[in-house]
């Protein structure tokens, strides 16, 4: 059973700008997984800014194998409330089958209020274990599909997996069931290719996909390379844009 909105996001220390709202109704059509599973392996360094300010970093590895696909990453951003600084460090990991499905998820954040999470998703309903900023422990069930779609608030690498999944359809509009664990909110999405067009990315004009995301409440745009590597992720409505770094 669903808790409380109020109740979850006491959960940590949120960047509200930073949260994607999802519909929170889940009718997102069934996804038909027909294409061969393709290994994902990619490594790299999102630059984080905030209405064209550096705030941080998200350095992020993604790595499959026969059986299944592990993806983890250090985020560190510093942002500004109330007149105040606050450094956050977050540490997700997902690990998914090769058909990305989810399997386990869990979430750590040290700040000065730190807090946690993990959510196993093996079992019908899924369980998740909470530990809120205040250190309360709080035990949940939801009822999510196999194939839903994990895209956790601040976590920009897990857009590289939402294209993963759009990718083993042909092309179109294509919709998702989702879920944001920090969030404690199941949803939907949309996804959609919109073409190649030429963008900015680190300085230099690159000729690359552009993909759109759209909820009932956000659009986020994403552009990836011809490896559906993502290059580039904007939330117009927050002021956010990740991009990534070049390799050295």
């Amino acid at each position: 059973m669903l808790h409380s909105r109020d109740r979850a996001r006491r959960i940590s220390v949120r960047i509200a700008v930073l949260s994607i709202p999802l519909a929170l109704v889940c009718a997102a059509h069934p996804i038909l997984l027909g294409a061969p599973p393709r290994e994902v392996n990619d490594r790299g360094v999102f630059v984080v800014s905030q209405a064209g300010r550096p705030i941080g970093t998200e350095t992020f590895a993604i790595k499959s194998s026969s059986h299944q696909v592990e993806a983890e990453a250090k985020i560190e951003l510093r942002v500004e409330q109330d007149g105040k600084s606050f450094e956050f460090r977050t540490s997700p990991k997902l690990v998914m089958n090769s058909d990305f499905e989810p399997l386990t998820y869990s979430w750590s954040q040290k700040s000065a209020q730190s807090s946690e999470l993990s959510v196993d998703f093996r079992s019908t309903p899924a369980k998740a274990h909470y530990r809120t900023v205040t250190g309360q422990a709080d035990e949940r069930e939801f009822e999510l599909p196999k194939d839903v779609v994990i895209l956790d608030s601040n976590v920009f690498h897990h857009y590289q997996l939402v294209i993963q999944r759009y990718r083993r359809t042909p092309g179109g509009k294509q919709a998702f069931h989702a879920f944001i664990p920090q969030e404690a909110l199941p949803g939907s999405l949309n996804v959609e290719d919109v073409g190649k067009e030429q963008v900015e990315v680190g300085g230099e004009k690159r000729n690359l996909r552009h993909l759109v995301i759209t909820t009932d409440l956000a659009r986020i745009d994403l552009w990836a390379d011809s490896q559906d590597r993502v290059e580039r992720v904007s939330i117009p409505a927050a002021g956010i844009e990740a991009v990534r770094k070049p390799q050295q």
